[in-house]
């Protein structure tokens, strides 16, 4: 994953009022991209997966904290953040994740 491509969508969200207010008020993962896109991101196809599949099998990353503060409509009904969602898709001793989200597929 384009860690950099994610850092610098969180900053400039983090930066600019008009486009943290846009993501609060999105609904989901579709509409968070294009918001993105219509603010100049372009995002690899892992990046879309992992927005897409809402960080699903995925133990531990501190973006997804990031993520969860910005875009709410990610986290799942029944959940609580994007964390306890993720979390509940894996196993803390996986050695590494059980899809390829390169592939920017919808596996959740």
């Amino acid at each position: 994953m384009s860690k950099q491509q994610l850092m610098d969508f969180i900053s400039a969200a983090r930066a600019d009022d008009h486009l943290s207010d846009k993501l609060k008020q999105a609904d989901g993962p579709e509409q968070i991209l294009a918001i993105a896109s219509d603010h100049g991101f372009v995002f690899s196809e892992e990046i879309k997966g992992r927005f897409r599949n809402r960080w699903y099998g995925v133990y531990f990353c501190p973006q997804r904290e990031e993520i969860n503060d910005l875009c709410p409509s990610l986290v799942p009904e029944g959940f609580d953040n994007l964390a306890q969602y993720s979390q509940s898709t894996c196993n803390q001793l996986d050695k590494q994740e059980a899809n390829d989200f390169r592939s920017g597929i919808v596996y959740a």
